[in-house]
């Protein structure tokens, strides 16, 4: 009958659907609102939801207890909606580790760089290590720097004595070396966490349990090149520094 409550999960009221997934009627008016939630099918004046609508509830539910905003959760399940690939379903999740990029004032990067000429300006610009912001009137007055550390790193070499371009030329190469590191580590997570849920079809269902594990996945990379390449200045500075300095034998 009428406004009797269902309990059959391929036949629900909205309040057994909320009772049914631990969760209230308002919330689940507020997910259909945002989108996150597909309409009831309405039979006379009252809406009845199935256990699809029981299984993204329970999902939205999981995705919150982990931490995700609504916003990131819509954004998350209009990409599965709309086929894009695994990568730009994953992309939204930014890691804290990850540098923010910031605006700086072109004349502020100048001062920053005493001597540097046009050409050692337009290396810079090439290298994208600012991006220049044109105004209206076709200047530049101020630039996006994608990576501050890079720059930062830039300074204390140039302080330090290195030559600009001696320390561009060497940006280039370790960006080189950057890729293909990038490259192996990437695929390492690919063949052995990506791999198996694509094989298993992708099930939306287990994409929570996918998030975490890119999300605890993203630093390691890092961590590893810092702990590995700390080890290699540190052998190598103390070759160089006895070979330099070679210890006086006793007489």
């Amino acid at each position: 009958m009428q406004g009797e409550e269902s309990t059959d999960a391929s036949r629900m009221t909205i309040d057994a659907l909320a009772q049914a997934a631990a969760t209230t009627t308002r919330n689940v008016r507020a997910y259909q609102t945002r989108g996150l939630l597909p309409p009831p099918l309405v039979v006379g004046r009252v809406g009845y939801y199935g256990a699809a609508h029981l299984e993204r509830l329970r999902l939205i539910g999981n995705l919150q207890e982990r931490g995700y905003s609504l916003a990131a959760i819509a954004d998350l399940l209009r990409a599965w909606h709309e086929r894009r690939s695994v990568g730009e379903m994953l992309g939204f999740e930014r890691g804290p580790h990850e540098e923010r990029e910031v605006e700086l004032g072109y004349d502020e990067i100048v001062a920053r760089y005493p001597g540097i000429d046009d050409a050692q300006i337009q290396r810079v610009i090439d290298l994208e290590l600012v991006i220049p912001l044109v105004d209206d009137d076709g200047t530049i007055s101020r630039v996006r720097v994608p990576s501050p550390a890079l720059l930062d790193v830039g300074q204390e070499l140039l302080a330090v004595g290195v030559p600009l371009d001696a320390v561009l030329d060497e940006l280039v190469r370790l960006r080189g070396h950057a890729d293909q590191i990038a490259q192996s580590l990437v695929k390492l997570f690919v063949d052995h966490v990506i791999a198996p849920w694509t094989a298993a079809g992708q099930p939306l269902d287990d994409l929570p349990g996918l998030l975490d594990r890119v999300r605890r996945t993203k630093p390691l990379p890092l961590l590893a090149v810092n702990a590995v390449l700390a080890q290699a200045l540190e052998r190598e500075v103390g070759a160089v520094l006895a070979a330099t300095f070679p210890s006086r034998k006793q007489a």
